[in-house]
């Protein structure tokens, strides 16, 4: 293959010429008297790098050249290691000779002296000695290679020129091409997703299935982008990628954030996480995409699958895949959809699209003939058109494109190379820096998201950014770099995050075939052995990451990349621990790194030996909990980044942090605690972001410190208060730092607005910045007015502005006059009481629109404001793109809204109770959200002029009393939620979602709800006058109803029962509701008469006091899959004549009359299939016994129910295999477990008398992963002969509440009491245990979590030989002060020994289990 897997090798050893040539190395090397052979070295490599493009283009078929092409890439790091070195040591003299210049300067005679003794110390001779070796291998092993050059026959080649370089690059943020040539598919997929086929689980599968770069996530995304038919349809959607690296965990999270719109709880428990799913998809139509599968694994598929089920009919799983046995495997309903190849005219489309982007076609009939014929080579692919288009993109030489049509690349066998030849060919032609930059990516696992500035701080780190005089900045040109890969096709925009970028996996597996061993990824078996070549490498950040894991690092101390993925994942309550072995061991004998991120990660001590990783260009610790970092790392002179970003128990900088000197980005965001800086940090001229300078007038680091940090882009300065010399921030020249984009100027929340008032105007206006700024925000300020530049029309490309806080100020400074600004937000003003001409435009002479580009306006907590004057000129020259307006929490506005928003789409008016403005003229309006307001507000206008709106939420507005009685003509309109209404006794709309909280006057709803024709969801909270529903009708297309603390509710509505006639539904009465939900409303006693709907799938009734009885008619056609009633005390028994075969969960809590349960939910025999899968009875003291039959449930949960019949042998089938999952509490009558339970995976025994006689079956339970057993004081066999070491597939073990008078769990010493196979192991309540060092825990090899909670006498969990298990990532000590006192991280003797597990929680603090 031609140039591909070390084609970047002219770049690097073009960047060891350049480091050769560094004037201030070869002064360093004539000192160190090796000035010569470094020449050597440049001959040597001169003389290589002649015969270099012919070795890359030989090196796919010939072996021996592949290697020697291997060894010299070696060769290349090893050699720039050696000059990082070098440069290293010439810049701490440099350093050295500085601090000692500023201290005093010596004398000519003393510098000698001092020079000679430093010279010939035994360090100093050593270290020379060292480095001589170093020199004199690597000048060995280039003269091996130069050798074996000969012995191969290469010849002096030109390099291929490339013009790509020279190119327009239009994609600045994200590239998006046309989709050609499949609308036919999407419109049918569309119509497979609309369709509801007659299935027996509630959701379908639809499959688009293709092999790679046909487009598949393209057409997926079309189609769910679809608002017209997807997004009306579906109450719910949820997009996943799930790639090949399948983790069931994080598909469900991220499905779960999709359908919550929020993110998630931080649990990793599967089955918590599914619950929480449930919850949200209960009755819901649902559609989900799995973009991307592989894993055609059944149990997985149908693990991943099992809460879809309970979602309404017509829910779809769509998913996309290379393989047609993902779509067999998976249950459900199954539609598959081929995707073929793109006809050869919209692959022409897609290929001129990207090649002619910036010519006319018919000007070029050459390159468009040339092009046809190219585009008939790429197989039907879109991704290879747009990969061969985006190479050609502009270029003008006809031999250019003829190279690609001829290339030899297009005849490679599949054997010789599994990447298509589009790809290949789109990489040969990339230039070689751009090269470097693309292989580094194969760091990332496949489908990983990333953002534009990380991936450039890496390439920089990494050196693979070129930079000279001539071209700019490091950052700019990693900028370029990076959009013309994007524009090339070799990323592209997340299709579930469009500020990220992906890698397609075709291309993804390019990167990876490219870089080889080079690049490396940590899988998550983590077994394979890392190659000797290996210089990059990440792996995915665990919740627990124990040292175990990185022992395949041992001796790669050539390593330069150690990355913790993601890189820049936002806050959140997500927690990852680290074993300190990582830390203190392995990372400082990785010597040769730049690049170290370990962010996310709860450290809280960095080590002294950091400051040893002389190479270090980037350091990434943000998210974490460190105090302070050691002053050795003022060691780390080559450091470019240094991101500590929400660090919120940071506390300060190194004192040495002046050191730094090529340190460009400082970023200490979100650190709460950080008070003051190191007063050097002046020094560091070359910063371009510093978020935080604070400004100190107590020692010296005033703001003049600035002055020659020249070349910021962003800066954030803080505590301005304390700028007592206005000339201080004079000599800050803000104004010519010519490259500063963003500034955020802030005053302290403590001065309260007590400050000098003359002070901070003088302070503000001095600080006036450049007129480059396109983002600026003050915070705090406390002078009367604002500085006349604020609003200048010259600042034309001001984006952002943002005036928080500002409480003094009277007025707004005039920004009407800004071209570009987009994002105005204006908080806590509260000095200013009207809007107006001073905000616009200082006279009404001025002509033109105001505000031109303004998107989005906030306004929030204006305390005084009264007024807003809209004295436009014309009706459109104000706010003429204004897209969304928010007003919020400004008590006193009167008046007025601008009368004519012509662009507005989402309008949010919360807590202004005087606001009496209409809403008028919003043609375009979409949303709107009204809390605590007038009812003017609404009711005023909005009739004739909010005919678009989508969804409306109403909330607090005492004064409503009622919302267009007859509807209000919303027929677009989606959704509709009124809150706290509390003078609302009716109302009439035409939505699908109706939501009412807090009404407190609410008594009925109007009788004509009948009408509400779109209506699919209605929500009632906390209304407590709410008695009854209309006497006739019901929302025809309602499906889910819920009700919620309503004390005076006492009855349901009449139609939504079906009234029966002649032995039929009464088809005047059908209804299709699919879920009803009650909770705590105490009046109600009974249901209406009739039977349930057919389509009611769920039912929920807790905590109704006074209700009685369930309809007698749920056990004819109704469909029910999941019944739950809890706290109904006055229920005696449920219907007659049992229950239908649908049920799939039962459950009834605290229901202390309930005599008995329903018949039909067990097995009358081996043909009546019954669905139940999970029964749960809690707290039933009354019921006495099972109904007949057999258990057909997957789940048994027996709680409190004293009087319960014990199971038994008869009740099971003789080969059950359902049953796996048993939980036993307080359960007298049960003697001993069924023989036929041998299928149980779960096992949870509490409180109850007869654990004595279970023993023996226990043991028998081979399939257990997970046993727990509580509270059995009176046991006396010993836990040795329990047998559990027998139980080879147990993963999680629970005992404790057990021999009381026991000092140590067995007797012999070499007895095994668990097995091997256990990963979590919890021991608790056991009064008297002394020792646990008859557990022998060192063989558990697969122990990850150890609990020990309320043994109070228990002094030691080590084993005899005084180790844990090596695998052990979490320990959990509560209630035992002995342990506390020798554990403890403070004072505990034996802290150290278990200072190496990631996360360790000790506390004398008790806990109660049960």
């Amino acid at each position: 293959m031609e140039a591909v897997g070390d084609a970047l090798l002219s770049a690097a050893i073009g960047l060891l010429f350049d480091k050769l040539a560094s004037t201030d190395l070869l002064d360093f090397a004539r000192q160190q008297w090796v000035h010569s052979d470094l020449k050597k070295w440049e001959i040597e490599l001169s003389d290589i790098r002649e015969e270099l493009n012919d070795a890359e283009d030989k090196q796919i078929t010939d072996r021996s050249v592949k290697e020697w092409l291997g060894n010299l890439k070696d060769l290349a790091y090893d050699m720039e290691d050696i000059l990082d070195e070098f440069a290293y040591e010439a810049l701490q003299r440099e350093l050295t000779a500085k601090e000692a210049d500023h201290q005093g300067r010596p004398s000519k005679v003393r510098k000698l002296i001092s020079t000679c003794i430093r010279i010939f110390s035994p360090t100093e001779v050593m270290r020379y000695i060292n480095m001589r070796s170093k020199l004199w291998e690597i000048t060995r092993r280039l003269r091996d290679i130069s050798a074996q050059k000969s012995e191969l026959r290469l010849q002096k080649v030109a390099a291929i020129t490339n013009s790509a370089w020279g190119r327009p690059v239009t994609a600045s943020l994200v590239y998006e091409p046309q989709v050609y040539g499949r609308g036919t598919e999407k419109e049918i997929i569309i119509g497979m997703l609309l369709r509801n086929e007659p299935t027996k689980t509630n959701f379908s599968v639809v499959s688009i299935v293709a092999m790679g770069g046909m487009g598949k996530t393209t057409l997926a995304r079309l189609v769910y982008d679809d608002d017209e038919t997807i997004t009306k349809h579906f109450d719910k959607k949820a997009w996943v990628c799930v790639s090949d690296q399948f983790d069931a965990v994080k598909i469900t999270k991220t499905i779960l954030n999709s359908v919550t719109n929020s993110q998630s709880s931080d649990s990793q428990d599967l089955h918590q996480i599914q619950e929480n799913l449930k919850e949200e998809l209960k009755g819901k139509k649902f559609l989900i995409v799995l973009d991307d599968l592989w894993n055609d694994d059944y149990f997985e598929l149908e693990r991943l699958c099992s809460p879809f089920w309970v979602g309404a009919g017509g829910s779809k799983i769509l998913v996309t895949t290379r393989s047609y046995n993902v779509p067999s495997k998976m249950r459900g309903h199954k539609i598959l959809h081929e995707l073929k190849q793109l006809p050869y005219d919209d692959c022409l489309k897609i290929f001129q699209t990207h090649a002619f982007e910036h010519m006319i076609i018919d000007e070029h009939p050459n390159l468009e003939s040339i092009g046809r014929r190219i585009v008939e080579k790429c197989g039907g692919s879109p991704l290879a058109a747009r990969a061969l288009g985006g190479l050609l993109r502009s270029e003008l030489r006809e031999g250019e494109w003829e190279r690609i049509l001829y290339s030899k690349v297009w005849n490679f066998t599949d054997k010789e190379c599994d990447i298509i030849p589009a790809l290949r060919l789109s990489y040969y032609h990339l230039s070689s820096h751009l090269k470097r930059c693309f292989t580094y990516c194969a760091i990332f696992p496949q489908d990983y998201e990333f953002t534009k500035q990380e991936l450039i701080l890496l390439w920089m780190a990494e050196g693979l950014i070129q930079q000279s005089k001539d071209n700019g900045e490091m950052e700019d040109l990693g900028d370029k770099y990076f959009d013309e890969l994007l524009s090339r096709s070799f990323f592209q925009s997340s299709s579930s995050n469009r500020s990220r970028f992906v890698m397609h996996d075709l291309v993804h597996a390019l990167a990876k075939y490219v870089a080889g061993d080079t690049c490396l990824h940590l899988d998550d078996e983590l077994q394979c052995p890392i190659s000797e070549n290996t210089r990059h490498s990440s792996f995915i950040r665990h919740e627990y990451d124990i040292f175990k894991n990185f022992e395949r690092f041992h001796k790669k101390e050539r390593l330069r990349t150690f990355i913790a993925l993601p890189i820049d994942v936002p806050p959140s309550g997500s927690r990852f621990f680290l074993s300190n072995k990582v830390l203190e061991e392995l990372i400082p004998r990785l010597g040769h790194l730049r690049v170290l991120s370990l962010a996310r990660y709860m450290i809280s001590e960095i080590p002294d030996s950091f400051g040893k990783l002389k190479h270090l260009r980037y350091l990434n610790l943000s998210n974490t909990s460190i105090k302070w970092l050691p002053d050795s790392i003022g060691n780390l002179f080559y450091l470019q980044t240094l991101k500590l970003s929400c660090c919120k128990e940071l506390i300060r900088l190194p004192i040495s942090i002046g050191n730094l000197i090529n340190l460009r980005h400082l970023d200490v965001t979100g650190a709460i605690k950080l008070q003051e800086m190191p007063i050097r940090i002046g020094k560091l001229k070359d910063l371009r972001i510093l978020s935080n300078f604070i400004v100190d007038k107590n020692k010296g680091l005033t703001i003049k410190e600035l002055k020659d940090v020249s070349h910021l882009r962003e800066l954030c300065i803080s505590k301005l208060e304390n700028v007592v010399n206005i000339q201080d921030a004079r000599d800050a020249d803000l104004k010519l730092k010519c490259n500063l984009e963003s500034l955020i100027m802030q005053w302290s929340s403590e001065l309260d607005g007590s400050g000098n008032e003359r002070n901070q105007m003088d302070v503000l206006d001095s600080l006036q910045p450049c007129l480059n700024l396109n983002k600026l925000c003050i915070e705090l300020y406390g002078g009367p007015e604002f500085p006349r530049w604020i609003g200048d029309a010259l600042f034309s490309k001001m984006v952002d502005l943002s005036l928080i806080d500002c409480r003094k100020c009277t007025s707004l400074p005039c920004l009407g006059q800004l071209p570009s600004l987009k994002q105005l937000r204006i908080q806590g003003m509260d000095g200013v009481k009207k809007v107006g001409a001073e905000f616009y435009e200082e006279t009404r002479v001025s002509a033109g629109k105001f505000f031109p580009s303004l998107v989005s306006l906030h306004f929030r907590s204006m305390s005084e404001w009264e007024h807003w004057e809209d004295w436009s000129s014309s009706t459109e020259s104000l706010f003429p793109c204004l897209h969304e307006l928010t007003i919020d929490d400004c008590p006193k506005l009167i008046r007025k809204l601008p009368t004519y928003l012509p662009s507005l789409t989402k309008l949010s008016v919360h807590f202004c109770p005087k606001l009496e403005s209409p809403l008028s003229r919003f043609p375009l309006l979409k949303e709107l959200q009204v809390t605590k307001c007038n009812e003017v507000v609404l009711r005023s206008g909005i009739v004739q002029f909010l005919q678009g709106l989508r969804g409306l939420v109403v909330s607090e507005c005492e004064e409503l009393v009622y919302l267009w009685e007859d509807g209000f003509g919303l027929e677009n309109s989606h959704s509709l939620e009124i809150r706290d209404c509390d003078q609302l006794v009716s109302l009439g709309c035409n939505l699908q979602f109706l939501e009412i909280i807090k009404c407190d006057k609410l008594e009925r709803l109007p009788n004509g709800w009948q009408s509400l024709t779109c209506l699919e969801e209605l929500i009632i909270w906390d209304c407590p006058k709410l008695a009854s529903f209309p006497d006739v009708g019901f929302p025809p297309m309602l499906r889910k109803l819920m009700l919620t603390n309503c004390e005076g509710l006492k009855c349901l509505p009449d139609g939504m029962m079906l009234k029966m006639r002649n032995g039929s539904p009464d088809s005047n009465n059908l209804c299709l509701l699919e879920d009803l939900r009650i909770y705590n409303c105490p009046s109600l006693i009974c249901f209406p008469e009739g039977q349930l709907p057919t389509t009611l799938k769920s039912l929920s009734i807790d905590i109704c006091k006074n209700l009685k009885s369930l309809p007698e008619g749920m056990t004819g056609m109704c469909a029910l899959e999941y019944l739950s009633i809890s706290s109904c005390p006055s229920l005696i028994g449920l219907p007659k004549g049992g229950l239908l075969t649908t049920l799939k969960e039962l459950r009834i809590w605290d229901c202390k009359m309930l005599v008995s349960l329903p018949e039909g939910i067990m097995h009358q025999h081996l043909t009546h299939a019954a669905a139940l899968q999970v029964l749960d009875i809690c707290a039933c003291p009354s019921l006495t016994s099972f109904p007949r039959g057999k258990f057909p449930p997957t789940q048994l949960i027996i709680w409190d129910c004293e009087h319960l019949e014990s199971i038994s042998e008869e009740m099971f089938h003789s080969t059950n295999h359902s049953l796996q999952s048993l939980t036993i509490f307080r359960y007298p009558n049960l003697k001993t477990l069924p023989d036929c339970l041998n299928t149980l995976t779960f096992l949870f025994l509490v409180n109850f008398e007869n654990l004595e006689l279970l023993l023996p079956q226990i043991k028998k339970l081979t399939r257990l992963t997970s046993l727990k057993i509580l509270c059995f004081e009176n046991i006396k066999t010993p836990l040795s002969q329990w047998g559990l070491s027998r139980l080879t597939s147990l993963k999680d073990l629970l005992i404790g509440g057990m021999f009381p008078d026991v000092t140590s769990l067995s007797d012999d010493p070499h007895s095994i009491l668990f097995p091997t196979t256990l990963t979590s192991l919890t021991l608790s309540d056991f009064q008297n245990l002394e020792s646990l060092a008859s557990l022998s825990l060192q063989t558990l090899t697969s122990l990850e979590q150890l609990k020990i909670r309320s043994c109070p006498k228990l002094r030691s969990i080590l084993p005899r030989e005084g180790l844990l298990p090596d695998t052990l990532s979490q320990l959990y000590v509560r209630g035992c002060p002995h342990l506390t006192q020798r554990y403890s991280k403070e004072e505990g003797d034996d802290w150290p020994k278990i200072a190496h597990i990631p996360y360790v929680d000790i506390s004398d603090e008790p806990i109660r289990v049960i």
